[in-house]
This record gives C-alpha cells, structure tokens and sequence, in this order.
C-alpha cells in the first residue's frame, strides 16, 4: 500500500510538472550580408556583382540564383530562409532574435542605400513574422544608431526600448507573461575603437542596473548581442577590447544565477561557449550560424536557421534545432531544399542544456582523447552547417577550437594555445584521429586544465 502511494505521489509530481511547463518557440538568425547587387551573372572576384563591360571578360564560373560560397547572401536565398521560417511552429513561436552584419561587408552604397537594404530586410521579416516581435541588434557592418533606423523597428521596440536603442543601440525587453528579460546589446561598443565612446561606459552602467534589477525582480535574463567575448578560433581576432573582454567576463559571473542564456552571431559558424568562475563552469553562450555562406577569410559555409525550444515561465533553453540549406544542391535543383540538419541534445548526446554540460562537451572535444575523435568530427561538420571544410583539422586546429570554447580570457587562450602546439610539437603528432604518446597526454591535460580556469 505504501509502495502504491509513493508511485500516485511521484506519478502527480511529474504530471503536475508538465501541465505548468509552457513549452515555447524563438528563432535565432543573423549575419544576413544581404547584398542587393548580388547576380548570378556577376563575377565571384568582383562579389558576385555585375562587372562592366570593359574591366572583365565575364565571370569565371557559373554562380548559382540563391548564392556563392565566395559571396554574400542574395534576396533570393534570404526570402527562401523567410518562407521556410514561416511554415515551423507558427502558433508556438514567441519572438525573434536578429544578431545583426544584416548589410554586406562591402556594402557598396551611401548611407540612404544602406537604410533602404535594411528596411527592404525589415519589411520582408515583418511580413513573415505578422504576429511576433523580432528583436535586432546592431553588427558591425551596419549603419550606428540612429532616429532613422530607431524609425524602422519601432513597431517592434517599446518606446523605453527605443530610448536607449536610439542613442546607443542597446536595450531590454520585459516578458510581460513570465518573468524573463531580453537584453540586447551593442557589442560594437565593445570594440577597441568605441573605448572613448560617451556611449561604451553607458552601456556598462545600464547593463549593470538591468541585470541588478532583474535580479530583484527575480527574472531570468537571455543576453542577446552580434559579437561573442573571447577569441575566433580561425582568426587572430577579437572582435572585444581586452578591457570590455575582460569586464564582460567579470559580468557574466556576477550575474551567472540569473542568466538563462547568451545569443550571438558574427563567426559565421555553429560553435558554443563556455563560462568559468575559476574551475566552475557557470555559463554559456551559444552561437548561430549565418544566412550568408560567406565567411572572411577562413573558408565557407552553407547557409543556417536555429529555432529554440524553452521554457515561457522559466527561460530555460530546453533544446534547439539547426535547419540548412545545403546551397550547391539548391542552386543545382533551383529550389531551395531547407531541411534539418541536427538536434543539440540528440546530436552531442546531452541531458540538457547547461553550462555543466557544454563543459563536458567540450572536454571531449580535446584532443589527446582517441575514442572521442568521432565527437570532434561532428563538431566540425556542425561548425562548418555540413560543408566539409577545405582543408583537414590537425591537432593543433582542434585544440584552437577546445581553447577558443573554454579560455574566453585573451592572454589565456593565446597561452592554451601556445601550450598545445608545444606539446604537439614535441610528440611530433598532429592528426586529431591519432592520440599522442600517453607521457605527452598526461603532460598536456594539467597544462589545459589550468588555463581552462579564468585568472
């Protein structure tokens, strides 16, 4: 009898979990590069733009209608992205996140060019998404705040939202049905360029006072921005200072109780980070894809959508799926085939979607482990939106990944880095499916796990 009221016990507890766990739906796309010049009978080495007559004796190679791998991305392969945006979960999605670089790098017009690019990508999502906000931030190729642009979303922004977002590109946004904030920042700011700009330190201020306050309110916040910290695992670039780095850092783990999530864009790829307080891991961040398959100058990938699955009364991300297009079919087929590519916690095997468990992940993604190189190869064909990438990833490529992910510090990522390939160098191996002498393994994990841990 006893054994009866415990299972009629545990059977309520679960049904009356689920019954209040509002499942809900977001989208997350970025990085457009929407290049309205974009032809496919353009020339790839003049950006897929059409060339005039007497500087070229025509393109080299045919260019397919929804994109190049070389290029920006074209109207045609950003309104398929729309259309197949609008036929998942309509009546579960809630709202957008938009993560800015919507203009090409080399967006060849004036600043009236650029607001008509924009307003031409922002009537075309508010007519995807009729009943939903989208929410934008700013990436670096598109224009500074402005009146004009504040103009364009503020259909979408309530009008303390537009305040902030008009003089320094920033903003939050309240749930109004459960009890989770949006904060979207302007992580151009963050940049060594902005250092002097009035509007970096109010951005610091504000974002200190919104997470304060969030946390007296008891909210769970979704920190939403163009630019993640740390460093490109391709590139010798940061796209933050190593002040604003090193104070974002400071703030995440302040806040890290109340932070559901960090969203971004910018890398064109599909990776994660992990954040640290000492050994402990106590964030993530998660990064999408593009819509554009162009990436500078590290190679190409094909074009991304990711719909988040989470909780409405919580926050909590629950699980995503990545969709593709895998754009040299497409173009082949003149029609643009999305279809899903993978399910987080199916694909790398997790039991939920936390800090704790994109930590072990990225363990494994470590090389020196043999019986995880599988692991490392599915994180590579997801990074690169299953576009095998050009050249083959040797060991010091994977560790350049493991380092980018968990060392989000810049003096020790550069040190996990310097530390690896000496001790790859020394064991005179550098292919990921083959482990290194077991001395140099045990040598290498202290060194890692050292520089894992935030100074």
């Amino acid at each position: 009898m006893g054994t009866t009221h415990l299972t009629l016990t545990l059977l309520c507890v679960i049904l009356f979990t689920c019954t209040h766990a509002k499942i809900g739906y977001f989208w997350h796309i970025t990085d457009f590069h929407y290049d309205p010049l974009y032809t496919s009978q353009g020339d790839t080495r003049r950006q897929c733009r059409k060339a005039d007559e007497r500087g070229s004796s025509g393109h080299h190679r045919a260019l397919g209608q929804f994109g190049d791998y070389s290029c920006d991305g074209s109207l045609a392969l950003i309104e398929s992205a729309a259309r197949y945006m609008r036929t998942r979960h309509p009546e579960n999605v809630e709202f957008v996140l938009w993560t800015g670089d919507i203009l090409s790098s080399r967006f060849p017009g004036n600043e009236d060019d650029k607001y008509q690019a924009i307003s031409n990508m922002t009537d075309l999502l508010r007519g995807t998404f009729t009943s939903h906000f989208v929410f934008p931030v700013l990436g670096h190729s598109d224009p500074s705040p402005s009146e004009q642009l504040t103009n364009l979303w503020m259909k979408w922004l309530p009008l303390e939202a537009l305040q902030t977002f008009q003089n320094g590109g920033y903003y939050t946004i309240e749930q109004t049905q459960s009890k989770l904030r949006i904060v979207a920042l302007n992580t151009n700011l963050f940049g060594a360029r902005e250092s002097q700009n009035v509007n970096t330190d109010k951005q610091w201020q504000w974002l200190d006072e919104v997470l304060q306050k969030a946390t007296s309110n008891k909210e769970m916040v979704y920190i939403v921005g163009h630019a993640a910290p740390g460093s490109d695992s391709r590139v010798a670039y940061d796209a933050y200072s190593a002040d604003a780095n090193a104070r974002y850092l400071n703030m995440i783990r302040k806040y890290a109780r109340i932070i559901a999530g960090q969203f971004f864009g910018h890398l064109h790829a599909d990776t994660f980070r992990v954040f640290y307080d000492h050994d402990r891991p106590v964030s993530w961040a998660l990064l999408a894809p593009s819509v554009s398959p162009h990436r500078d100058p590290a190679g190409s990938s094909n074009p991304g959508l990711r719909l988040y699955k989470f909780d409405i009364n919580t926050g909590k991300v629950l699980d995503y799926t990545q969709y593709y297009l895998d754009l040299a079919a497409s173009n082949r087929a003149a029609i643009p085939e999305w279809q899903p590519e993978y399910n987080l916690t199916q694909y790398y095997s997790l039991h939920d979607v936390s800090a704790y468990s994109l930590h072990n992940l990225a363990e494994k993604l470590r090389f020196g482990i043999p019986l995880e190189a599988a692991m490392f190869h599915k994180y590579l064909r997801a990074y690169n939106v299953k576009r095998d990438a050009p050249d083959s990833c040797d060991g010091a490529c994977a560790n350049q990944h493991f380092c980018a992910i968990t060392c989000l510090e810049h003096l020790a990522y550069r040190q996990c880095v310097e530390a690896a390939a000496s001790a790859l160098a020394a064991a005179g191996n550098s292919s990921p499916l083959i482990a290194p002498p077991i001395s140099v393994t045990i040598a290498l994990s202290p060194i890692i796990a050292k520089l894992v841990k935030f100074v």
